[in-house]
């Protein structure tokens, strides 16, 4: 007699009861309910990135038909240096604007520190990060 064994795919974390596994876990982020071991299904979780990551995609999460859905991604920052901006006799634009974390996509105007001439062209002193990177303009 033969025995047929179901090999479930990827990202299939239903048990027999129906119930099923924890979310899956993101890089930067948590969710922000108590983790429980099993989830009915149509249950929903929400994500939430740590400081300065930015979420991209869908908050809340759902089970059904057997896995959840897509979860977020937890974008990453970028951090203003005041050490490259000294190298590079740059200064944030706006001098009111002491924040030195920038979120992805953002735009971070620079200028020259007095005395200084642009030694890049002028659309790099309007810098955008991208995803944790940021390309720093030079005066010289």
């Amino acid at each position: 007699f033969w025995v047929v064994v179901s090999v479930p795919s990827p990202g299939y974390i239903q048990d027999s009861q129906g119930k099923y596994g924890p979310p899956p876990p993101i890089d930067n982020g948590d969710i922000t309910s108590f983790p429980a071991t099993v989830y009915p299904p149509g249950s929903t979780v929400e994500y939430q990135c740590q400081s300065y990551y930015e979420l991209q995609g869908n908050r809340c999460i759902v089970c059904q038909n057997g896995e959840w859905s897509e979860p977020p991604k937890c974008l990453d920052a970028c951090v203003i240096s005041e050490e490259i901006m000294k190298k590079h006799n740059i200064q944030l634009k706006w001098r009111l604007d002491k924040k030195l974390y920038s979120k992805t996509d953002e735009i971070i105007e620079f200028m020259c520190k007095h005395g200084y001439h642009p030694r890049t062209p002028n659309y790099t002193f309007r810098a955008t990060c991208q995803k944790g990177k940021l390309m720093y303009p030079t005066c010289g």
